[in-house]
């Protein structure tokens, strides 16, 4: 079987299953060989005759706990690792997996002292540190979790994974920025084409103000995955608060076309269509984006009011009729825009900083809002 020539071991095995019908160390192969032939069905007959004929077969009650692990059966994969290590305790592949069995089940105290074990027995396994290093980070010991991920890289340099993983723990749980891009740099190097190193990469720069650095990530991953719907309108904030107001227009409308039912989308693109300047182009693209927008929402009486004079004041009313607080907020960023465009800055300013002062809810308008009043009243 080492040689990969299957089928000559299989026969061999059958030949001796023949001769010794109770030897569960030949149901046990022959479940390895149907498992390398990518034929589970087989693999689990073969693996559930070697436990019948031996009840504490470790490697076979291991084996099949990692089959039911893979199902999401939990309770029936703790059983068979619980098993195997009664038989053997230093089987690695029950510990580990009945570590993950536990990790499952929200047990993670308890899981790491397998897993410690693991680590103990297969120190040159990158593996083996990677699931410890899940469990510390659920137990709030997020260094130990770094130092795991890192010893995984030690061991495997050259794995994409790993340093997607570890950024992400560096920069969500530790705020090491600079670790967290050194290892979103390397993840790129390695494979260039998956997107999610680009879309950490641009959430830092965002944080270290360098837009347009951002705006390039998030382009790259529009390019690698043009369904991912969050970098389009992440892109359209980038391209806002470096002034790239054309760009900032289509990224917009771009997201709007993946969530047709989000017409702050709309909104968004008006702003930049107004900040370009041209106010006959404008108040054409106005009229063109309200057909896209039901005369019930509250977004279309908002884009009206940029359309005509005075209506502003009935668009006011709607916002102040909205029970939802934060809405309310997020809504008065549109007319905080429409007043600042038109020299209006006491109640612009009046009303960016309420959308400003509403950031913890979450609305990207808030932190346009935000760089609105640093760019131009302070």
């Amino acid at each position: 079987m080492a040689s990969g020539d299957y089928g000559k071991a299989e026969t061999e095995l059958l030949s001796l299953l023949e001769r010794e019908p109770m030897n569960a160390d030949a149901y046990f192969n022959l479940a390895l060989i149907k498992g390398l032939k990518g034929e589970p069905e087989a693999e689990v007959e073969m693996l559930d005759k070697a436990i019948a004929v031996d009840d504490a077969h470790s490697p076979a009650l291991s084996v099949r706990g990692v089959i039911y692990l893979s199902e999401s059966k939990i309770k029936k994969a703790s059983e068979m690792f619980k098993r195997s290590l009664d038989s053997d305790a230093d089987n690695i592949i029950a510990l580990t997996g009945y570590g993950s069995a536990l990790i499952r089940e929200d047990k993670y105290e308890e899981a790491e002292g397998y897993l410690d074990r693991a680590v103990e027995l297969d120190p040159a396994n990158p593996f083996t540190y990677l699931d410890r290093s899940g469990v510390r980070a659920a137990n709030g010991d997020m260094e130990g979790a770094e130092s795991d991920m890192s010893a995984a890289i030690e061991l495997e340099p050259d794995y994409f994974w790993h340093y997607l993983d570890r950024g992400r723990l560096r920069i969500r749980d530790l705020g090491d920025r600079k670790g967290a891009l050194e290892d979103f740099n390397r993840a790129i190097e390695l494979d260039p084409a998956i997107f999610y190193p680009y879309v950490f990469r641009a959430g830092i720069y965002d944080d270290m103000d360098e837009y347009e650095l951002a705006a390039a990530d998030y382009k790259l991953v529009i390019e690698a995955k043009p369904d991912y719907y969050f970098a389009y309108s992440s892109l359209g904030i980038m391209q806002f608060m470096i002034s790239d107001w054309e760009g900032c227009r289509s990224s917009f409308e771009k997201a709007f076309k993946l969530e047709p039912e989000e017409y702050a989308y709309l909104a968004m693109a008006a702003v930049a269509v107004t900040k370009m300047g041209d106010k006959l182009a404008a108040r054409k693209y106005y009229s063109e984006i309200m057909d896209k927008i039901p005369t019930a929402s509250i977004y279309y009486h908002i884009l009206r009011s940029y359309l005509e004079r005075g209506y502003d004041a009935y668009a006011l009313r709607k916002i102040q009729d909205e029970e939802n607080e934060g809405l309310q907020k997020r809504l008065l960023f549109y007319i905080a825009e429409l007043y600042h465009q038109n020299g209006m800055e006491t109640a612009a300013y009046s009303y960016f900083t309420l959308v400003k002062d509403a950031e913890n809810l979450g609305y990207f308008e808030s932190r346009i809002a935000e760089h609105e009043l640093e760019s131009h009243y302070e």
